[in-house]
C-alpha cells in the first residue's frame, strides 16, 4: 500500500465509514442494543461493503485495512527511513479509536475480522486457545515482521496477506493461506487477529487502557458468570477476575447481551461502584 493511499477519495470515504461504524457500534454497546440479529447484520454488511464493494472499487493492493496501515508505516520507517505522514495520521486515528472504545475498529469495521467472525457462527465444535499461546505466537510474528524489514526489507505478511482475497487478485500462496485462516475460523474465534495480526497486537496494548470497555458493577453483579461463558475471545475471564491485563476484546457485545442483571455489566468508562 503506497504512502499516497489517503489521497484516493474512495479510501477517504472508507475511512469516514469506518469512523461512522465505530460511533454507531459504541452507541449500540452503550445502550445495550447489540442483539444477535443486530450483530449479524453489521458483520454481513461490513464484509459486503468494506470487503467486497471497496475491494471492487479500489485498485488491487490499495483497499485500506488496519494491518496495511501499520505495515506501510513500518516499511517506510525501517526500509526507506521516511515517515509516511498520511499513513501515520490514519494509523494514529485508528489507535485513538481503540483507546476511546476498545477494539471497535477490529470488531465492527475490519473486513477480514468480520468475515472470520461470521464463519465462527457456524455451529461446529469450538476450541478456545489459551491467551498466552495466541499472544505469544503473535508477538513472535510481530518480531519477525520488524526483523525482516530491518535485515532484508522483507514484509512476510505481503507474501500471504489474507486481506487480498477481497481484491480477487492474489497469488497461490495468498489463496492457500487465506483458505487455512477461513477454515480455522470455523473452529477458532478470529485466528488471524489473535495469532498473527500486527495491528491486533498494538491494539491489544492500547485497549488495556481504553476509556470505554466492559465494566462490572460488583454491587449489582449476581456472579452467574454468563458474561464469561458468552465471551468468544476469553477477555471476560480476566475482566471478571479484575486482572490488570486481559485478552483481546473485540467489542462484540456478547457479554453485555448475556448479562441478566441490568446495570451489572455495561460499556462505559470507569466510574463509581464499577471495577476494571
Amino acid at each position: 500500500m503506497p504512502d499516497q493511499m489517503s489521497l484516493n477519495p474512495l479510501i477517504l470515504l472508507k475511512f469516514v465509514l469506518w469512523i461512522a461504524t465505530i460511533v454507531a457500534a459504541t452507541l449500540l454497546l452503550r445502550r445495550r442494543k447489540v442483539s444477535a440479529k443486530v450483530r449479524l447484520a453489521f458483520l454481513v454488511g461490513g464484509v459486503a461493503v468494506f470487503g467486497l464493494l471497496f475491494g471492487l472499487l479500489i485498485p488491487s493492493g490499495l483497499n485500506p485495512n488496519p494491518v496495511a496501515s501499520l505495515r506501510t508505516l513500518l516499511s517506510s520507517a525501517l526500509v526507506r527511513r521516511q515517515l509516511a505522514i498520511p499513513v501515520a495520521v490514519m494509523l494514529t486515528l485508528l489507535l485513538v479509536a481503540v483507546w476511546v472504545s476498545n477494539k471497535s475498529i477490529c470488531g465492527w469495521a475490519c473486513q477480514l475480522g468480520l468475515l472470520q467472525d461470521c464463519l465462527y457462527r457456524v455451529p461446529l465444535p469450538k476450541w478456545k486457545p489459551p491467551f498466552w499461546l495466541a499472544n505469544g505466537v503473535r508477538i513472535l510474528a510481530f518480531v519477525g515482521l520488524v526483523g525482516g524489514l530491518l535485515v532484508s526489507g522483507l514484509d512476510w505478511i505481503g507474501v500471504i496477506d489474507p486481506f487480498q482475497i477481497f481484491s480477487f487478485n492474489f497469488t497461490w500462496a495468498i489463496a492457500v493461506f487465506s483458505f487455512i485462516v477461513l477454515i480455522a475460523s470455523l473452529f477458532i474465534y478470529r485466528p488471524w487477529c489473535r495469532f498473527l495480526c500486527p495491528f491486533g497486537l498494538v491494539g491489544w496494548l492500547v485497549e488495556q487502557v481504553s476509556l470505554l470497555r466492559p465494566r462490572i458493577d460488583r454491587e449489582l453483579c449476581k456472579k452467574c458468570k454468563l458474561c464469561v461463558k458468552a465471551c468468544p475471545s476469553g477477555a471476560m475471564t480476566a475482566i471478571y477476575a479484575d486482572s490488570k491485563i486481559h485478552a483481546d476484546c473485540f467489542a462484540c457485545g456478547a457479554c453485555i447481551a448475556a448479562c441478566p442483571q441490568r446495570g451489572a455489566l455495561e460499556w462505559r468508562k470507569h466510574g463509581r461502584g464499577l471495577e476494571h
